[in-house]
């Protein structure tokens, strides 16, 4: 027995059988949800970066972001495999060409698509009711961060991937800050996430930085500082924040439940 569940990504139905026994996820972000609706012992491999919760850290590793070993890949006979959209567009394809049935998810642009995201994933791994109640949870955790930013305070969000890159008004990121009740300095750009000139930066004037370095890096306050002013950029009057690595970045469950309310604490704070 089998269903097919509609891919806006492909434009068609994706047919999964109703009984799953090998998932293989590629996408940190599903990867996390399939574990937190307590279907994790079905994930039989995974990429590199898809180590939210800790258990997923004990799964196999078959590739990265955007590669994956195909030989390593067929050993676990998957029923599906998780993917996303965006830059694995171009992987999605190419194991769909070598005959793996693959659902992309679809990228977060807002916070709500995340919680998409999480119906999404539970219809096709069997876990309905386990997708509901996540699904409720973090509209619970959103409702109480609705307006918590005590003023409406400008941010600049600044991502090391390879380059400072911020993001623009389609992300789970500056849909989280206006959810919040603080405002995006580039909230009005269009594109998604790009590297803002330095000027563009000073000519918006924010009130709170909030750095993300790259994951496992040790990265201070007079670090930050000192690269913001060899760009250019630091003023006294921002208040500087910094997250862990790879934190605001992640489309997960856990942005909405962790991310979002320590976004909260940092602006006001």
């Amino acid at each position: 027995m089998s269903i097919k569940v509609f891919s806006e990504a492909l434009g068609n139905y994706v047919e999964v059988p109703r009984l799953l026994n090998s998932i293989v996820s590629l996408d940190p972000a599903a990867t996390e949800a399939i574990f937190m609706m307590g279907a994790g012992r079905l994930v039989k491999a995974t990429d590199a970066f898809s180590y939210r919760p800790p258990e997923a850290k004990l799964v196999p590793k078959i590739g990265s972001y955007t590669h994956v070993d195909e030989e390593e890949l067929r050993k676990y006979d998957p029923d599906i495999i998780f993917t996303s959209t965006g830059v694995q567009r171009e992987l999605s394809s190419k194991l769909l060409k070598s005959g793996f049935n693959v659902y992309p998810i679809p990228v977060a642009t807002s916070v709500g698509k995340i919680l998409d995201n999480v119906i999404i994933i539970g219809e096709i791994i069997g876990k309905k009711r386990e997708a509901r109640s996540l699904y409720l949870d973090m509209l619970i955790k959103i409702k109480s961060l609705i307006g918590a930013v005590k003023r409406a305070t400008k941010v600049y969000v600044e991502l090391d991937l390879g380059g400072p890159i911020t993001p623009g008004f389609p992300t789970h990121i500056s849909d989280a800050i206006n959810i919040l009740g603080g405002i995006n300095i580039f909230d009005d750009v269009d594109e998604a996430y790009f590297e803002p000139t330095a000027d563009q930066i000073l000519e918006r004037g924010a009130d709170v930085i909030i750095y993300e370095p790259k994951r496992g890096a040790k990265v201070d306050e007079a670090t930050v500082i000192d690269r913001l002013k060899a760009r250019g950029i630091y003023t006294v009057t921002s208040k500087i924040r910094i997250t862990k690595g790879d934190f605001l970045a992640h489309m997960g469950p856990t942005f909405i439940i962790e991310a979002m309310d320590w976004m909260q604490q940092a602006i006001n704070n």
